[in-house]
């Protein structure tokens, strides 16, 4: 396939469509004669300023149209673009951006201070290069732009590390062309169409975004702030904007299909495709989608780490699929092969699952000053003799289905996604076992009524009792908000294998954070349930809880959970199992709890998970999720 930097292609369509609108945002519109002009000047300035090819540029802007501007610009002068989410966690942008050292940033005009402040602490030395949209632009365009290699970087994007350091995608030239290009020409993208710009400046997803509409004579439509929450608001905005293309996560499409239900939701008749990627699809949301709009919107799901350059294989949903139990995420795009190995490396068998590993010319180039990680996610084929042969290891489990689709089942390791942003667990329980506090730490996510993860529990070991929100604001600076811990659940003793290892099956069951109560009050009716209630009262922020009130909703938290039952222990002499308490965290189920104790003298938990010793693993499981909240 014949490579063009994707900066080249821009400007073939801002030469052919000048007055058209490129970017459309709510501060304002860019045209590509603009864009052209400016991104033209930006080049300028850094090479003056001395910035050399290769040279990383992180950005620093909210504006979309900035954005698209210091895109252009930096790949012109033959810079590496570094895309920072202002909006991210504070500490994680410091150290991500610090780790850069970089020599020069390109600054928006409306985040002067908050900017000044940022690269005075994370890099004092780099110079600031402003893209200022009220300034003229420079007449004159711009003569020489950079002419890179195909393999030549183009950009960072940073992503979990299993350490607590973020990893630093480094992606090339023409895998960015690769993907543009198949994209417009699988939906057949001509000039005017509109396409939604809703990604995170921070990941990959925001290329197609932006290059999709700029190579072909589109418009990158950016929503207001807040709306991807709102399915309904999100589809009426969708409908008066005219769009074309919608790239979002699952998520966000999943408002947009429930919205559908409702009988004054917009036709969207303007609306051509829908391609999602990110997390997978629920058969659900697109029964609900087809319910309402039929076959007349193409509905595509599309997987692929960014380690590969955005997505690499992609299905055209149909009705059929929302009966499945998953949906597939289907063939390889041209220039891709897809492999699903066992454990010693060879094909897994049709309809069994194994290990996804992707072949490509057009993944990244690894991870920016990791050879260590770099070496073990890009390995030599395991189907050949050839060293050079490099495939990428996703760590996801997937099985080739009869048609020889690709249907997506779970991460190998313990990374997931949630909202369309992936979560590293071990860089989420890394900087939990930070806290002074807590000696071990193991996070898990928590599944929805739809089989979609809701939120992450943290169980902890604790050395000494802590509040929650001591711990939460830890994670707060360096997480995203998606990736902090809704619930904390305290353990005496974590449960380990043989090997020592935290025995992951042998945690309680973690439950989703409880609503806002409604349950009308009952004063207690037993001498137990009266001493019960009076320690509620002494722990919790209420005169007199009910024995039918949640403990949670009661403003109790899971870290008060242990104090609980260690007063019950004392007062009552008995030790309450903590599954047994989520599974009920009232005083009147608690109640049943203590009394059948004092009568049989009950187990505890340690006691519990010691008669589990002698069963085999699968009864022992079944056990456990038997007892389980």
């Amino acid at each position: 396939m014949a490579f063009d930097p994707i900066h080249a292609l821009v400007g073939q369509a801002a030469a052919r469509f000048p007055e058209q609108v490129a970017v459309q945002t709510p501060l304002g519109d860019l045209t590509y004669a603009d864009l052209a002009a400016r991104s033209d000047r930006l080049a300028r300035e850094l090479r003056a300023a001395g910035a050399r090819p290769g040279a990383l540029l992180p950005v620093l802007t909210t504006d979309r149209r900035e954005f698209a501007v210091a895109v252009l610009g930096a790949l012109k002068a033959g810079a590496v673009f570094v895309p920072f989410d202002l909006d991210g966690p504070a500490l994680r942008l410091r150290d991500t951006l610090s780790g850069t050292a970089a020599e020069f940033a390109v600054t928006g005009a409306d985040e002067t201070e908050r900017i000044t402040e940022l690269l005075a602490t994370a890099l004092p030395q780099a110079r600031r290069i402003p893209v200022d949209l009220a300034a003229p632009a420079d007449a004159e365009p711009l003569a020489d732009p950079h002419t890179p290699g195909p393999d030549d970087p183009a950009y960072l994007f940073f992503t979990s590390g299993s350490t607590g350091a973020p990893k630093a995608i480094a992606g090339r030239m023409r895998g960015i062309d690769h993907y543009i290009r198949w994209e417009s020409a699988l939906l057949g993208v001509e000039p005017g169409w509109r396409v939604s710009q809703f990604a995170s400046v921070a990941f990959d997803a925001v290329l197609r975004d932006l290059f999709v509409p700029l190579t072909t004579g589109g418009t990158a439509v950016v929503p207001p702030p807040g709306l991807l929450l709102d399915g309904a608001g999100l589809g009426r905005w969708i409908d008066a904007q005219r769009l074309d293309l919608v790239h979002c996560v699952p998520s966000v499409f999943r408002g947009l299909a429930a919205a559908a239900e409702s009988a004054d939701s917009p036709g969207l008749a303007s609306l051509r495709a829908v391609l999602t990627a990110g997390e997978p699809l629920a058969p659900a949301d697109a029964r609900r989608w087809f319910a309402r709009h039929g076959e007349r919107v193409r509905l595509v799901n599309l997987y692929g780490p960014s380690e590969t350059t955005m997505t690499k294989t992609f299905h055209v949903v149909t009705p059929a699929d929302a009966e499945r139990e998953r949906i597939p995420v289907g063939k390889a795009m041209p220039g891709a092969r897809i492999a699903v190995l066992d454990g010693r490396g060879r094909p897994s068998p049709q309809g069994t699952a194994g290990e996804i590993f992707i072949r490509t010319p057009f993944m990244s180039l690894g991870y920016h000053l990791r050879p260590d990680a770099t070496l073990e996610a890009f390995v030599p084929n395991p189907l050949g003799d050839d060293p050079d042969d490099i495939v990428y290891r996703t760590g996801d489990f997937g099985r080739i289905l009869a048609d020889g689709s690709l249907e997506f089942i779970g991460r190998k390791d313990h990374q997931v996604k949630i909202g369309g942003v992936r979560v590293e667990l071990g860089e989420v329980e890394h900087l939990i076992r930070a806290h002074p506090a807590v000696r071990e730490a193991a996070v898990v996510p928590v599944k929805d009524a739809d089989g979609d993860i809701a939120h992450l529990c943290a169980f902890v070991e604790l050395t000494q009792a802590v509040e929650p929100e001591e711990v939460g604001a830890l994670l707060g600076g360096r997480l995203p908000a998606v990736a902090v811990p809704q619930v904390f659940v305290p353990l005496e003793r974590m449960p380990r294998t043989i090997s020592g290892k935290v025995d992951r099956r042998a945690l309680p069951a973690p439950t989703l954070p409880r609503q806002a109560s409604t349950t009308p009050y009952v004063a207690p009716r037993t001498p137990t349930e009266t001493a019960l209630v009076r320690i509620w009262a002494e722990l919790l922020p209420v005169d007199e809880p009910g024995v039918r009130h949640d403990f949670f909703e009661s403003g109790g938290h899971s870290l008060l959970v242990m104090r609980l039952l260690s007063r019950i222990g004392t007062e009552f002499g008995v030790e309450i199992p903590l599954q047994d308490f989520l599974a009920g965290p009232t005083v009147e189920a608690l109640a049943e709890h203590v009394e059948t104790a004092m009568l049989t003298g009950g187990d505890s938990l340690d006691d519990l998970l010691d008669s589990l010793e002698g069963l085999d693993e699968g009864e022992a499981e079944r056990l456990l999720q038997g007892g389980s909240a």
